[in-house]
Formats: structure tokens, sequence, C-alpha cells
């Protein structure tokens, strides 16, 4: 079972491409029966159940069936039932059985240790492994901003960059954003306030975390959507926000035309038409040089006028006032926050 995490992608190719061709081909039996117990646990239920009947799906069925009756018979961990002709039948509770152990071993767990216990007992034991797992991130994500603000206080850049992309790696991209890029964002703002960091300070960290952004590895998009445009107003120059607002909606597997910051409104209405958006993100976080309260207005006014389509506007930052009647913006959604923000985008689907 030590290939699992290694074979995943393996053994989704078998499955999606008819590997039972291939198996006929002489691959090496122990290899795919290693990369594709891990469908056990990774497919949906409904999807396992049929590909276990589907007679296209040979290999599958091998490959199940012979980690369950190895599993059976060294080790007792199921008790099924059998048809006239002696074929086993697995039960539901076999089959969750089953991918709690594959997730188990993932872990670390062996095989004799698990066979035995009830599935209430393993239904247990995962829950305790990610508690402890989310316990052991976050003591290293709180780790990790420490030595990232001290390494930022010696203009340590290699430090910076290097404890940047060992958090990347060690968590998931979501974690990644929202209890380490996001922290460090906040934690520098103040420091820069409280004049314990210099512009040049900020700029670096703006820096690394652009990059570090740029390497997070993405999903493909779900082209069925319009596409989001993501930008800010003219006078607004703050771009982290939106570079991270277009992260999120990669991956939650939206689509998204990323502008960048500053753009006239005229200029932006017309990118809108052109792309034939149906909805903008705009980041309006306020600062010394453009306020929300003051400026927002007469940019949504100018917008408007030179729109040729009905659209939505989704306000990142933005705080409750009263808007006037739009003729094509039909729409304005307030999101305070980047987690907010995500929570919405998980409901677009």
């Amino acid at each position: 079972m030590s290939n699992i995490l290694t074979s995943r992608n393996s053994a989704a190719n078998y499955y999606s491409n008819g590997y039972s061709e291939i198996y006929a081909k002489g691959s090496d039996e122990q290899a795919m029966i290693s990369a594709c117990s891990s469908i056990i646990y990774y497919m949906p239920e409904e999807s396992l159940d049929a590909a276990l009947y589907d007679p296209l799906s040979k290999v599958l069925r091998h490959v199940v069936h012979n980690y369950y009756q190895t599993w059976e018979k060294r080790y007792k961990a199921f008790s099924p039932d059998r048809t006239d002709g002696g074929q086993r039948i697995y039960s539901e509770d076999d089959l969750t059985k089953g991918r709690l152990i594959v997730s188990l071993l993932e872990q670390g767990h062996s095989i004799s240790r698990l066979a035995s216990k009830s599935l209430e007992d393993l239904r247990t034991l995962v829950i305790d492994e990610k508690i402890e797992s989310l316990q052991s991130n976050q003591l290293l994500t709180s780790v990790g901003i420490k030595k990232l603000l001290a390494h930022l206080s010696n203009f340590d850049l290699g430090l910076i960059s290097s404890e940047m992309m060992r958090l990347r790696l060690s968590i998931g991209a979501k974690e990644f954003i929202f209890k380490v890029l996001i922290p460090i964002i906040h934690a520098v703002e103040k420091m820069f306030i409280d004049g314990k960091y210099s512009v040049t300070q900020e700029h670096i960290i703006s820096t690394i975390i652009r990059y570090q952004l740029s390497q997070i590895n993405l999903p493909d998009s779900d082209n069925s959507n319009e596409g989001f445009i993501i930008a800010t107003p003219e006078g607004n120059l703050h771009e982290l926000p939106i570079l991270i607002a277009d992260i999120l909606c990669q991956l939650n597997r939206i689509s998204t035309f990323y502008l960048g910051a500053g753009h006239p409104a005229v200029c932006l209405s017309e990118a809108v038409n052109k792309l034939k958006s149906k909805t903008i993100i705009l980041g309006v976080v306020s600062s010394d040089k453009w306020v929300y309260e003051k400026n927002i207005i007469p940019f949504l006014k100018i917008m408007d006028k030179n729109l040729k389509h009905k659209l939505k506007v989704i306000l990142g930052g933005g705080r409750s006032i009263k808007f006037p009647e739009f003729k094509h913006i039909k729409d304005i959604v307030l999101v305070k926050s980047l987690q907010d923000f995500d929570t919405m985008l998980s409901r677009i689907q």
C-alpha cells in the first residue's frame, strides 16, 4: 500500500482510459493492484458500486476483490455473504470499512492493527487523525509566520523565500492562503503602520507573496461559466487582494479574466463589453489615495453609462452604503473578507 499516494493519478488514468486493455498487455499485476486500490477510498460510493459490477471494468473489480479477499483471509477484516456459486458479496458496510482502512493506511497505520476494528472505531480513528493533522498544521503555520517576520526584520530574503516555499508545500493551497499569506499581509501592514517595517520591507514581502501565488498548482477551470473579470478602480493600487481573489476563483474552478489594478471606469467598461462577462470583481479596499465611500459611486456611475449589457458587481472589501439605481449594473454584492469570498465561490456550481 506504500504506492497509494504516488500512484493515485495512475490509478485514475487506468480507470478512465479503460485499463483492462493495459492490464491484458502485461502490466505488473501487483503494481496495478497497489495503484488502483486507492480508488476504493477516493471514488464516490455510487461510482464504486457501479464499477464493481460493470463488465467493462474487470480489472478494477479484480483489484478491489483481490485486496478485500487478502484482508479477509489474512486478517479477518470482512465476513462477506456468498452467492450459491460461492462468489463473495461485500456489503455497504464492507465498502465503507475498506475506504476507511485505505485512508488510515495512508496515515501510516498497519493493516494488522486496523483489520479487527469495528466500523465505528475506524471512523473515530479517522476523525482523530484529522484533528491531529489540523493541530500539527496550526503549529506549523504559527511557527512559520514568526520565522517569516523575523527574517523580514533582518532582510534575509533567501530565508523568507525558502520558508514561504516550505509552508506552501507542507499544507493545502487554501490553507496556505488563509493561514499563512493573509496573516502575513496583515502583520506586515500593522508593523508598517507602527513604524517597525519600512516601505521596502513591505514591498519585499509583497513581491515574494506574488511569486508564491504564481507557484500554486491550479485545477482546470470550468469553461461553462462566462469568466469573472477581476480588477481595481483607477487610483486603487491594492493588487494583492485581487491576486488572491483570482487564485481562489481558479481553485474553485471558476474562469477569470485578471486585468490587474488601477483601471479608469470608461476603459474597464470597454473591457467588460468586449469580454462579454456578466460578473466583475472589484477590489475596493480604502487607502490614503483612494477612499471607498468617496470614490466607488462615481466610478460605478461612469461604468454603468458605458456598459452594453447587464453586469453583476462584487465589491471586495466594500461596505454597505446607499447606491443609486443603475441601468446596467443589476446587482451589487458586498464581500467583507477573502474567506467570505471563498465561501461564496464554493456555492457557485
